[in-house]
């Protein structure tokens, strides 16, 4: 009911209102995830894992990563009802896994921290396995930048400023030096936390690298099948492979997100590697060796300081 209820709010009809198309996609993922839920009651399973759950660093594809998972069979996303101060800070409750039916498969996409508590909260609900994405992140930087640029936060989301302080009121070197600041104080936190998890339980996350996702899709999305041991025909991964590419710009993608199913809509941008080479200046290039500069060393972008 909650969902329906969420449907009819004037703001949300009058989107789908606007995009039929987009709407009749929606209402089609729906029906089909109401069959398939309602055949694989009465039928034995199909996959091994009930759930695929992701936790990626914002803006390293983990959207595309899901738009990939999405369009496996049988794993659909669901409503997963949590406060806006536990969605907000990355982190989840029990209340999230409360539209899981425990006989079908379900797709979480996230931003989760690495916490002790979150962790044990996902283990009790039945998450066997995740795969978390990162990337270099002074690209991170510069892709938050951009995002921030076209869609300030709110006033009422973490990390709001004032008007005065939002990006397009500050020079570009200004913008992504706060970028820097934002991105060594909470994500390298975050990565790192990710990785030592995963020396300690192997089995249980796959680490997937941004640059290795963009310029090997498929063999990516194959090591993500294996992960899970899910078995796909060539031309079932050939096809998902190519519907995944991500070809539209930012705002038309987040625009097209507020209608679609969330196992398919996006809002990536290029997903170019390096990108920060032609976006910071010396001053950014400066800030963020200070800051952050031995992460990159940790995690294997650079050998030394001197790029």
């Amino acid at each position: 009911m909650e969902i329906v209820f969420k449907i009819l709010k004037p703001k949300n009809l009058i989107k789908i209102v606007r995009n039929p198309k987009l709407s009749i996609i929606r209402f089609n993922y729906v029906l089909k995830r109401f069959f398939y839920d309602l055949f694989f009651f009465f039928k034995r399973k199909k996959y091994k894992y009930k759930i695929i759950f992701i936790a990626g660093m914002p803006m390293s594809a983990t959207t595309k990563i899901k738009n990939m998972c999405g369009r496996v069979d049988g794993y659909f996303t669901r409503y997963t009802p949590m406060s806006n101060e536990v969605l907000y800070n990355q982190n989840i409750t029990d209340s999230a896994f409360k539209h899981c039916p425990t006989w079908s498969y379900t797709l979480f996409k996230t931003h989760l921290n690495p916490w002790e508590e979150n962790i044990n909260i996902i283990k009790r609900n039945n998450v066997k396995k995740v795969i978390v994405s990162y990337r270099d992140l002074r690209d991170v930087v510069v892709a938050r930048y951009y995002r921030l640029l076209n869609f300030p936060k709110k006033n009422y989301e973490p990390g709001y400023k004032s008007k005065e302080f939002q990006y397009k009121n500050l020079s570009k070197s200004q913008a992504i030096n706060d970028c820097i600041e934002n991105v060594s104080k909470y994500f390298v936190k975050w990565i790192f936390g990710w990785l030592d998890l995963s020396y300690k339980e192997k089995d249980f996350i796959l680490m997937c690298k941004f640059e290795d996702l963009i310029s090997n899709p498929k063999t990516e999305f194959k090591r993500m099948l294996n992960f899970y041991e899910i078995n796909l025909e060539e031309s079932k991964i050939n096809s998902i492979v190519k519907a995944t590419e991500g070809k539209k710009n930012m705002v038309s993608n987040i625009n097209e997100s507020e209608v679609l199913p969330w196992a398919i809509s996006s809002n990536f941008r290029s997903g170019k590697i390096g990108n920060w080479k032609d976006e910071f200046d010396s001053e950014n290039i400066k800030k963020f060796k200070e800051l952050a500069g031995d992460s990159l060393i940790k995690l294997k972008y650079e050998k030394d300081l001197n790029w």
